[in-house]
């Protein structure tokens, strides 16, 4: 039995594309096989070469810090003939020594958004404390223009319902034992006081 012979892959990433970006921060990686894979780094001049790939089907990976290339299928032929396509799209074809560029800039972080009305218009709390700010200033100025004796009948309304029950008196049923009690003092009153002719 004869091993297959290694081919050698190799080309050029576009480093004239990514402004400021060292070669260090570029590796390209070929799987092969469905799992083994082969890394290299790219030399100064851009020329990259992953050596003593068998014949096959591999998938062809760049990492650029920045920026982002489509995945590639690269075909090694038994004669030594290479073969790639973008993975994504198989029509896009190159030959060997490819030539890899970057098809965007990568964006790590969602730019922030300014302040606008309609965001804060948006905003359960913002609406809250702007309700009760309005009702802060507009409740002083309802009083004033409200009349007198209108005025003096609401107190006297307020001042006989007496002390809200609070939520622990709801809860307890001290308020309907309150109640309870007022309506029969209200009826001890009314059978003893004689009605009048």
């Amino acid at each position: 039995m004869v091993a297959a012979e290694h081919h050698d892959v190799s080309g050029v990433v576009a480093m004239s594309m990514m402004k400021g970006l060292r070669t260090s921060d570029v590796k390209i990686t070929l799987v092969v096989n469905g799992g083994q894979s082969v890394a290299t780094r790219v030399k100064p001049d851009g020329s990259f070469a992953l050596l003593d790939v068998p014949p096959g089907s591999h998938l062809l990976e760049t990492f650029a810090l920045g920026y982002s290339f489509p995945p590639m299928t690269v075909r090694i032929g038994a004669d030594g003939t290479i073969r790639a396509a973008y993975a994504e799209d198989p029509t896009v074809r190159f030959e060997s020594p490819l030539v890899l560029k970057p098809v965007s800039a990568a964006t790590y972080f969602e730019h922030r958004q300014g302040l606008s009305l309609g965001s804060l218009a948006k905003n359960p709390m913002f609406l809250m404390v702007a309700f009760t700010v309005l009702m802060a200033w507009a409740m002083p100025k309802l009083m004033e223009s409200m009349d007198p004796e209108e005025l003096k009948e609401m107190q006297e309304k307020m001042g006989a319902m007496g002390a809200q029950p609070s939520m622990g008196d709801l809860f307890s049923g001290k308020m309907f034992e309150d109640a309870k009690a007022q309506a029969e003092a209200s009826r001890g009153n009314g059978a003893a006081t004689p009605k009048r002719k």
